[in-house]
């Protein structure tokens, strides 16, 4: 009767153990039997704990320093937040990074318990996600879920084709097969246990082999944890950042829609114009009365679209086209002047979160600018209090530098670093005077002459900071975007997904 099934595979494994292990038996008892009968076999033992002594010596030096973690690594690019995250978002990226610095390795022993570690990923960018909800699992719909299954689809696709071996050749079910075969380490761990008990036959051969085995495990030990840590990491990490998408609201609109979206703010402005295919970026004009600011949309513009003169120039908000060469289409808009007005600086607040760059004129000749950092500090707060939006870059830009000492000295370009003439010195002290009292800094400071009949001047240096600052103003309009986009209800959807709903009933019906 032949054998089949379990005791067929018991049967040929004792055989292949008896095939291995016979020949490497044979040759531990004819070498140390050789070794001493030739007189050499207390010098091989002493020269064999010579050396398994000195590698000893190294795995204490080198292993434990090894171990010791003395500062943080700085962390890898996969370990930054996005760049076009909100403030809440990053607070939701550093509780992933939070449970990554706790991760225990040999607590990651079954598939069950790395779901679990995903599962607690998952709930910790939730709850900081929406702090406020009972259960904030939940707070997703099914094609934001879809949009997940095909985004984590996507990106494991190319990594199994790519990086496991034979990973486009396997079948699932020859996967699970081998997946079966996991108990045969069991099997090999206690023939290698055996084969220490066997060993013992000489004394001394077992005693150098077993200091050899631990060194040797205990640096397979330390590399395994260190793998499994990292794989562990890796995986926090992306489910980490896919959760914040899909809790932060970025899975519900799709790149098409998110394309042919125009906020209402922009539909306003570009009632008496015709260009309204995509939504451009806004720059927020603003200041006292008779700072520059209409100017300073004339010296951008390179036309007269706004009104310049000695009274109040402009009554309300008012939005003009400003395109150039090498930069994408954007609106500016110039706003009232700053008189300290309450009414006028919750106008100003309701337009700076509608702005994706606020461009802030100050007057350097003037020493009043209590209404200029009032509304920035009002301004300010209004973002630090909805950290689920991104601030808008700011800029200052320092006009009517010709009317500072000397009065009758104007000779540009000057020299703002080393300061060697009178003017540039005034100009420098006017920047850090209004850089300290509006809190910003001097990079974010551009000095300039606005009047035409002066002379413009350092027009090119205030283009060349708002080129600067255009990724992290495209960062704020994103976000600006996508929350008009959720915040809205569309009844003609609606109407659309029921009647399709209809659709697909009839034809049920009909069948």
């Amino acid at each position: 009767m032949s054998l089949r099934g379990p005791a067929s595979l018991y049967v040929r494994g004792a055989m292949l153990a008896v095939a291995v292990l016979l020949p490497l038996l044979s040759l531990v008892v004819l070498g140390s039997l050789w070794l001493w009968q030739s007189g050499y076999l207390l010098h091989w033992a002493l020269a064999a704990c010579g050396v398994t002594a000195v590698v000893y010596i190294v795995q204490l030096t080198g292993l434990r320093r090894f171990e010791k973690t003395t500062a943080p690594p700085p962390p890898a690019p996969e370990e930054l937040p996005d760049a076009g995250w909100t403030p809440l978002e990053q607070a939701a990226w550093d509780d992933v990074i939070e449970i990554t610095r706790s991760l225990a390795p040999a607590e990651l022993d079954s598939p069950e318990a790395v779901l679990a570690l995903g599962q607690h990923t998952v709930e910790a960018v939730a709850r900081r996600l929406h702090p406020g909800e009972q259960d904030p699992l939940l707070r997703f719909t099914v094609p934001e879920a879809l949009a997940l299954v095909e985004r984590v689809s996507g990106e494991l696709r190319p990594f199994f084709r790519d990086n496991i071996p034979l990973g486009d050749q396997i079948t699932v079910g020859q996967f699970i097969r081998l997946y079966g075969w996991r108990s045969m380490i069991d099997y090999a761990e206690r023939a290698y246990d055996l084969w220490r008990i066997v060993r013992l036959l000489n004394p001394v051969s077992a005693a150098t082999h077993e200091i050899r085995d631990q060194f040797s495990r205990r640096m397979y030990e330390i590399g395994r944890e260190h793998i499994i840590r990292k794989l562990a990491e890796r995986f926090v990490e992306e489910v980490g950042r896919a959760a914040i998408d899909l809790y932060g609201g970025r899975l519900r609109i799709t790149p098409e829609e998110l394309d042919q979206h125009v906020t209402a703010a922009t539909r306003r402005d570009q009632a008496e114009m015709a260009a309204r295919t995509a939504e451009p970026l806004r720059l927020l004009v603003a200041g006292q009365v008779n700072a520059g600011k209409s100017s300073l949309v004339n010296a951008l513009s390179e036309e007269v679209h706004a009104a310049v003169d000695t009274l109040p120039a402009t009554p309300s908000f008012r939005a003009y086209e400003l395109r150039r060469e090498g930069l994408p289409a954007a609106l500016i808009i110039d706003s009232p002047g700053l008189q300290g007005g309450s009414e006028e600086a919750a106008q100003l607040i309701e337009a700076a979160g509608e702005s994706d760059l606020i461009v802030w004129v100050v007057d350097a000749s003037r020493a009043d600018r209590e209404h200029d950092r009032a509304a920035l500090e009002e301004v300010r707060r209004y973002f630090t209090e909805r950290p689920n939006r991104r601030r808008p870059p700011m800029l200052l830009v320092l006009s009517h530098i010709d009317r500072l000492r000397p009065f009758q000295e104007w000779s540009p370009p000057y020299d703002l670093e080393a300061g060697r003439q009178p003017k540039a010195r005034s100009i420098r002290a006017a920047m850090e005077t209004v850089g300290a009292e509006l809190g910003f800094a001097l990079g974010d400071i551009i000095p300039a002459c606005l009047d035409d009949n002066v002379g413009l001047y350092n027009i090119d240096a205030v283009w060349s900071r708002i080129a600067a600052l255009l990724p992290e103003a495209q960062r704020a309009q994103l976000v600006r975007r996508l929350g008009g986009l959720k915040g809205q209800f569309d009844w003609g959807r609606l109407w659309q997904q029921a009647r399709n709903a209809g659709r697909v009933i009839s034809r049920v019906v009909v069948r």
